[in-house]
């Protein structure tokens, strides 16, 4: 499991890249906390929420490679 730091335009140009490479990201798993505690679950929830700028971390995983990314 690899752990990133960044800001939220760091975080937000990560997720569209996976966006954009299409159907590696829909086999990806991903999975935010909220800075409240609750979860979001999805690509497009947390792309959603993290333009908000309700984000604290975001966690992507498939079947070969497993990321947390904190964003500050």
């Amino acid at each position: 499991m690899n752990r990133y730091f960044t800001n939220r335009q760091g975080a937000i140009r990560r997720l569209m890249a996976m966006k954009r490479e299409g159907s590696e990201a829909f086999r990806a798993t991903v999975i935010d906390r909220r800075s409240d505690g609750s979860e979001v679950f999805g690509l497009g929830q947390v792309l959603l929420h993290l333009r908000i700028g309700r984000i604290a971390y975001f966690s992507c995983g498939n079947s070969c490679d497993h990321y947390i990314v904190f964003v500050s």
